[in-house]
């Protein structure tokens, strides 16, 4: 067990969980994910389109893809179609 350190938690020593990390596609002719770093998308197993927040100053519109690279790591990425950049999102 670990002992209690004695001090008040304070509301910056709090982390999210599950916040979007930028990262670096490279995008297929056709806007599929290709390339996520260095590591080619051996394949795509899902994609789903999340549209919400419309009536907000902060639209959510994102696209999600479940993709598989060739080293057998799973990922869900997305590219955000407000900013035109791709993140990751773990779950």
């Amino acid at each position: 067990m670990v002992p209690h350190p004695g001090k008040t938690p304070r509301v910056g020593t709090l982390k999210y969980v599950n916040c979007p990390e930028p990262i670096k596609v490279t995008e297929s002719k056709e806007g599929l994910p290709g390339k996520v770093g260095r590591e080619l998308v051996e394949a795509i197993k899902d994609h789903w389109r999340i549209d919400d927040e419309w009536w907000r100053n902060q639209i959510i519109s994102r696209i999600y893809f479940a993709v598989v690279l060739t080293s057998g790591r799973r990922l869900v990425i997305y590219k955000d179609s407000e900013d035109n950049c791709w993140y990751r999102q773990q779950y």
